[in-house]
């Protein structure tokens, strides 16, 4: 089990003992030791749209659930003496302030983001963008290793001015023929993704991106057959449609920051000048 399930399951049982002290007066559904659970926690448990087979199983299983947490319970009370008071205090704090900041945020919070903001922030940020392996704009078919369309399709491949009409015939070529291959030119994909398809060997992914423009490797079965379009090497700037995701979810978190930073300081401040704040050290 993990530490932070386990922690979780440790605060449900101290909430759950902290429960047992109120009077409600719903009907007992089970009682352990002194700990009883009554019909109205349940309230909520069974969603909308469940059967009422499938109601009967999952409050069964609560149930038992419950049971077993509140035995363990009862047995570690009697044997860890620990005050939990504060952490508890500390706990239900947290809750609340995170809930109030949630709904703030919710409120106050611009969800718009341009292309325009993205780029500049891409633009003014681009050493948190570095391309860790490399990365290519690929085009290839698969061969077997006697089809008499290698000729064509490696001269095609081969082209100075190789163009979307060209990846168009290679895909019809491979299409007709039963051929497979890949042909999503505008899509960045990692040179090791590659080389998954295609036996390219190379301990200098970089120098080799750099000499080989169309590949051409043949063994005893296949022939692979590929153009490299375009290629970032590692410790390049990942390209802005790749990190357009990544950089909106950025630029809200700033502005979710933003907005906590702003409403604690008012908040502070408006607390400061009614005099409701006052420090004895």
């Amino acid at each position: 089990m993990s530490l932070a399930k386990y922690l979780s399951e440790a605060t449900l049982l101290l909430l759950l003992s902290a429960c047992t002290h109120y009077t409600d007066k719903s009907p007992i559904v089970a009682k352990v030791y002194s700990y009883e659970l009554h019909r109205s926690d349940l309230d909520g448990l069974i969603g909308e749209g469940i059967s009422a087979e499938d109601s009967i199983e999952i409050t069964k299983n609560y149930i038992e659930q419950w049971i077993r947490q509140m035995v363990l319970l009862s047995k570690a009370e009697k044997n860890i003496k620990d005050d939990f008071s504060t952490q508890l205090r500390d706990y239900k704090n947290s809750l609340i302030i995170y809930s109030y900041e949630q709904q703030m945020v919710n409120q106050l919070l611009d969800t718009t983001v341009t292309a325009s903001q993205i780029s500049d922030y891409y633009n003014t940020h681009k050493e948190e963008f570095l391309l860790r392996h490399a990365i290519v704009k690929t085009a290839y078919v698969i061969a077997p290793a006697n089809s008499p369309l290698i000729g064509k399709l490696t001269n095609i491949v081969s082209k100075k001015g190789f163009e979307e009409h060209d990846v168009v015939l290679l895909e019809e070529l491979a299409s007709k023929n039963g051929l497979s291959g890949y042909y999503d030119i505008n899509t960045w994909i990692p040179f090791h993704t590659l080389q998954l398809a295609i036996p390219i060997t190379t301990y200098n992914e970089n120098l080799y991106l750099k000499k080989n423009q169309s590949i051409v490797i043949n063994d005893d079965q296949k022939c692979y057959i590929v153009r490299i379009l375009d290629y970032k090497v590692s410790d390049e700037a990942s390209p802005l449609e790749m990190q357009q995701d990544n950089i909106r979810n950025i630029i809200l978190n700033h502005r979710k920051l933003d907005i906590l930073s702003r409403m604690q300081s008012d908040l502070l401040e408006q607390a400061e000048k009614s005099e409701n704040v006052k420090r004895y050290i």
